[in-house]
């Protein structure tokens, strides 16, 4: 047999880049899949592989528009070249798995690697697994919408399966001319067929009672009255408005609550620590919450309740109050992009015990996050009021955070309990910052005792402390630190310190000294110096008469009309200013 003339063989059209760039590819993609199937999602390994499988597919869109490949049962060929081959027909050949659901032909075009190739990796494993009751690829393919994947398969039971024609358009193969299988009859118009045969002779006879006549549904197509669409809808609507979750955690609590068997309870414990797990993984913290508040009434209504029972469901919420579980919890909320519904936080956070405050605290003091914060405050609030014990023993706390959130709370709540330890804050040496905040919260109390331990800071090294205490006794007007005052505006401190510091401590002075202190403060203000003797600051007497214009008595008065003829320009302005009931 002699071989045909070259010049009468079709002529094959060239690759327009060479097919090693595809077989790179499929190769790459082939690994990916089997990545897909030993690794989890989260795992380095399988993230490198897929990461790898979209970086492949860049040299190839540059050479190419669309990758278009035949598929036969051992290999996947482009351009006629094999550039997939897989000899064994077994579940992981890409090629046999192809083929064997129909699939004859997949097209995949550039932007498939970004959006869908994660979809795809996905649908391999099922279909390699699947059942026979199971869905096939081209059911698979069907349901994810592929936009930049495209396929053409053959109907396996059509009779003209294997004559294929390359004109066609994606999808399934056409059938050739002459061979389309005869259409099928539905039940329906076989059951009509039969019954016009059987009724052809007597269709005048009655009709038997109870029997139903397929024509007896033929009148409308919607046979439902306005209300009774309405009531579907509604009832649709309701049954969509049901959350699952909870009803769930009501059936467990029910069975734990009606049986007595420690079998039987032991098993609803496991499966109620367990789904508190999940629904924190999940974000559904109003359904952690439900679950936490119903605990409560299921232990006083159950019978026959074992004390070892009582003590594991009631552990749930100790649990979630632990300083560790809890803060893990924050810190995810803290690093989300987008929080859960403030209602269902606010439950949540409504179920945790006294223990949570030092954790609560910490995080209300760091967080950044605006949305987060206000919460957290409003939870730290609601403990600390329920638990002034617990409050205070934080403020003497050893990170700096805790205790200066716990400082201002005792100040806001005005807790009177708290005024030993913030004495103790101040007369020990803490931390400047701390300190200052335990002057506030000292002057937001506002108790005899409050203001008692706040004399200690009238001592402080810092001046701005020693300020905020002058003038916070100013204010309440603090008569029992009349003897501190006295001697430090008669001492050293009151020609030492500056402007600001000088006005305070007069000001306070005038305020609680009455009469009694009219002399010393005329004393200083008169104070102009002889001929060998020190002449008075003029800022000490400008202070003087401020002191003098806060008594406000007739001696006061009187004190100041004296120096009405100073020479001085403060004194004087000062000493104008006094007598009209002015300020410093």
């Amino acid at each position: 047999m002699t071989a045909p003339d070259a010049a009468q063989l079709p002529e094959r059209e060239a690759p327009p880049c060479p097919p090693s760039i595809v077989e790179d590819v499929l190769k790459i993609l082939d690994k990916a899949v089997r990545a897909h199937q030993l690794y989890m999602h989260n795992n380095p390994t399988y993230l490198k592989a897929v990461e790898n499988a979209r970086r492949a597919f860049d040299p190839l869109w540059q050479q190419v528009d669309e990758l278009v490949l035949q598929v036969t049962e051992t290999q996947l060929t482009w351009y006629d070249v094999p550039v997939h081959v897989q000899p064994d027909k077994a579940g992981d050949s890409l090629p046999w798995l192809f083929f064997k659901d129909g699939l004859r032909e997949l097209t995949i075009l550039p932007g498939f690697e970004q959006e869908e190739l994660d979809r795809f990796l996905a649908i391999i494993p099922k279909v390699r697994h699947a059942q026979a009751h199971e869905d096939d690829l081209l059911t698979l393919l069907w349901e994810q919408e592929f936009e930049a994947l495209r396929y053409r398969y053959v109907e396996l039971g059509d009779g003209g399966a294997a004559t294929l024609e390359a004109s066609a358009d994606p999808g399934r193969w056409p059938v050739p001319a002459g061979q389309e299988p005869a259409p099928l009859k539905s039940a329906i118009d076989e059951a009509r067929e039969e019954q016009a045969k059987a009724g052809a002779g007597d269709a005048a006879a009655p009709r038997p009672s109870g029997l139903i006549r397929i024509e007896d549904f033929d009148a409308t197509l919607y046979f439902l009255d306005q209300h009774e669409v309405e009531y579907l809808k509604q009832e649709t609507q309701r049954e969509y408005a049901l959350d699952l979750r909870r009803l769930t955690v009501s059936a467990l609590l029910d069975i734990f609550e009606l049986q007595v068997d420690p079998l039987v309870r032991a098993e609803v414990g496991n499966d109620l620590e367990a789904l508190v797990l999940h629904l924190l993984s999940a974000g559904q913290f109003s359904s952690v919450a439900f679950l936490l508040r119903e605990i409560e009434g299921t232990m006083q209504r159950a019978r026959e309740l074992k004390p070892a029972d009582r003590e594991r469901l009631g552990r749930l919420s100790e649990r979630l109050s632990h300083p560790d579980s809890l803060a893990q919890m924050l810190q995810a909320l803290e690093e989300s992009s987008a929080l859960p519904p403030a209602d269902e936080l606010a439950q949540l956070f409504a179920e945790l015990k006294p223990t949570a405050l030092v954790v609560l605290l910490e995080f209300t003091d760091r967080t950044v996050n605006a949305a987060l914060k206000p919460l957290l405050e409003g939870a730290a609030d609601r403990l600390a009021q329920s638990n002034t014990a617990e409050l205070v023993k934080l403020v003497k706390a050893p990170k700096v955070s805790v205790a200066r959130q716990a400082i201002r709370r005792a100040g806001s709540m005005k807790a009177a309990a708290a005024v030993p330890a913030l004495g103790e804050l101040l007369a020990g040496g803490a931390d400047r910052e701390l300190r200052t905040v335990a002057v506030a919260a000292l002057t937001e109390i506002g108790t005899p005792g409050a203001l008692s331990a706040l004399e200690v800071a009238l001592g402080d090294e810092d001046r701005d402390i020693r300020v905020a205490t002058l003038r916070a006794l100013a204010a309440r007007t603090h008569r029992p630190a009349l003897a501190k005052v006295e001697a430090m505006v008669g001492g050293k401190m009151a020609k030492d310190a500056d402007r600001t510091e000088r006005i305070a401590l007069f000001e306070l002075f005038g305020s609680i000294c009455g009469d009694g202190g009219v002399p010393m403060l005329d004393g200083i203000l008169s104070a102009k110096g002889g001929l060998f003797a020190r002449k008075e600051d003029p800022e000490l007497r400008a202070c003087a008469a401020v002191a003098l214009g806060k008594v406000g008595s007739a001696a006061a008065r009187k004190a100041l009309e004296k120096a009405v003829g100073e020479k001085d320009v403060i004194v004087k302005a000062a000493v104008s200013r006094a007598l009209r009931g002015g300020g410093a």
